[in-house]
């Protein structure tokens, strides 16, 4: 039976743990969930596609997801591509232009690298900022400047946005669609009732979801039932 909202995976750091607020999952949790996508034959689509599929008005299949990845950080080049590759499974890459080429983010090269190789890359602001904490004049470089930026280092169409720590307002939302994007997306708690093509919500991936039980509740939607049952008082 076929279902609006799509499943989709959001990663930020693949690799070893820091002593910072970055959710990571290990390389060997991310090995066993794709394999557990795959043994289950779990349909991994690309965000774009999907997005595609919405924006027309069509449903999503039960069963369909897709891996994105926020910040673009070097581990997602160095750990996470060549295990999904490996697999066979497309993803996105929301990179942030001003973090670009800093100690621990990818370079040009290598985001260039992972585009010309199919991956599509994303916006995630020109600073990672949040958004509805910024000025108004701000906007505008955050949104529009960096997705222009990021076309011109790929020699790609950027059309997905990711907001940082799922942050929008409507005026970010009214930028992102006037600047040509195809669709946003958030991390942020909620129904998977109704369709925001530039507020999509997805499921945050952390290190303990490499048990397949609690994957394939992320993926069913009923994990995000059982959060709102327990909010944090």
């Amino acid at each position: 039976m076929p279902w609006s909202y799509p499943a989709i995976l959001a990663y930020h750091r693949v690799g070893r743990f820091k002593n910072d607020h970055v959710p990571t999952v290990s390389v060997q949790a991310f090995e066993a969930q794709l394999h557990w996508l795959r043994r289950w034959r779990v349909r991994v689509a690309p965000f774009e596609a999907l997005a595609e599929t919405l924006a027309a008005g069509r449903s999503i299949e039960r069963g369909v997801t897709a891996i994105t990845f926020d910040d673009g950080y070097e581990e997602t080049y160095t750990n996470a591509w060549p295990l999904l590759k490996r697999f066979g499974f497309p993803s996105t890459v929301f990179v942030t232009p001003g973090e670009v080429g800093l100690p621990g983010f990818a370079t040009w090269t290598q985001v260039r690298e992972m585009a010309v190789d199919g991956v599509t890359i994303g916006n995630h602001t020109m600073h990672h900022t949040y958004l509805p904490l910024a000025k108004d004049e701000a906007l505008t470089e955050e949104l529009v400047d960096s997705k222009r930026i990021i076309e011109e280092q790929t020699g790609r169409p950027v059309r997905l946005m990711s907001y940082p720590i799922g942050g929008y307002t409507p005026r970010a939302q009214e930028i992102v669609r006037g600047a040509g994007y195809l669709a946003a997306c958030t991390t942020n708690r909620g129904q998977r009732r109704g369709m925001d093509l530039f507020a999509i919500r997805r499921i945050k991936i952390n290190d303990p979801d490499a048990n397949p039980l609690l994957l394939a509740a992320k993926l069913s939607g009923y994990y995000d039932v059982f959060r709102r049952l327990r909010q944090p008082g």
